[in-house]
């Protein structure tokens, strides 16, 4: 190894929005399916399968949307525009808008306005 290089250190997969939306859906799936199986077979004669098979069914359905709540957040984005310095109100969804005022299109990144093209 040449001393002059310094070690890059290997990028992983992160956990993202989009990991987590699945692994959600995939627990919750689970979770419904275990409590749906426990409460037909072993709820039929006896009241063990339904005290554990509904509460499983019930935390297949609302554990997906606790675990996604983050994803359905958006952020305001205030800035003004470069161009004539009108006050510019937008979401984080926003990509590409024109101005109000002075008609010039503007890009939002980063959680600010800025020209479009640079």
């Amino acid at each position: 190894m040449d001393a002059n290089k310094p070690e890059v250190a290997k990028t992983g997969r992160s956990f993202d929005s989009a990991y987590s939306f699945s692994f959600s859906i995939a627990i919750g799936l689970l979770l419904f399916i275990a409590g749906l199986v426990i409460s037909l077979t072993l709820g039929q004669g006896a009241m063990i399968g339904l005290i554990f098979g509904i509460p499983l069914l019930i935390a297949g359905l609302v554990l997906p949307l606790f675990m996604t709540r983050d994803l359905f957040h958006r952020n305001e984005v205030s800035g003004e525009c470069p161009y004539c310095s009108a006050r510019i109100i937008t979401s984080d969804a926003t990509i590409r808008l024109n101005c109000p005022v002075c008609k010039h299109s503007l890009e939002v990144g980063e959680l600010k306005t800025h020209p479009a093209g640079e």
